[in-house]
């Protein structure tokens, strides 16, 4: 009977034992993403104006002109005129302006919610103008009593320069350069692909 009992005890301890010392193993949680999604990146303005940093001063459209212009200079002596001391000076040349804008000016702002990248652009600014010296045809009619001067030169390429600005702002030399500006800003932000890019 002793050894029934022990034997029943012994058994009873070790199925409590084995019940005690069950290994319960745990699942790692794990972030589980369906295929189709994808974590949005969060865009500074920052990362903005480090991508657009190689833009700098940068010159988005040129237009060449062509310009005739003839100029006369006489000698005066209290506004009368002296008679036989004339200079006549006969130009045609051709030009080139280029406008653009500097990066500083552009102003950038960031709409997470809606997921777009809003840009201001400045006003398009006139970077150079000048003759193109190798298209200079000039004549001359120089006057003995009243010599052709250097300056009377410069007056005269100026009175170009600023006649051929005209022409290439009636061609719509700025608007060419935002809209170049505008492909520009959309090709250097293209990595931004969660973003769309508004020009306000």
């Amino acid at each position: 009977v002793l050894a029934i009992v022990f034997q029943i005890g012994w058994f009873v301890g070790k199925s409590a034992n084995e019940k005690a010392t069950e290994v319960v193993e745990t699942k790692p949680q794990t972030d589980l993403k369906l295929p189709f999604e994808k974590e949005k990146r969060i865009v500074t303005v920052d990362e903005i104006e480090v991508k657009l940093s190689p833009i700098s001063e940068f010159s988005t459209y040129a237009e060449t002109y062509r310009v005739k212009k003839s100029a006369d200079f006489a000698r005066y002596i209290d506004d009368f005129q002296l008679p036989g001391t004339t200079n006549v000076i006969n130009f045609e040349c051709e030009g080139i302006v280029k406008v653009g804008y500097d990066v500083d000016e552009i102003q950038v702002s960031v709409d997470d919610e809606n997921g777009k990248i809003h840009v201001t652009i400045p006003k398009a600014r006139v970077l150079d103008n000048h003759i193109i010296w190798d298209s200079v045809d000039c004549e001359e009619v120089n006057n003995i009593l009243n010599p052709i001067k250097f300056n009377q030169y410069k007056t005269i390429i100026s009175e170009i320069e600023a006649e051929g600005l005209a022409k290439a702002e009636e061609q719509g030399i700025y608007k060419s350069a935002e809209k170049n500006l505008k492909v520009l800003i959309t090709n250097f932000l293209s990595v931004f692909d969660d973003y769309r890019v508004v020009f306000d």
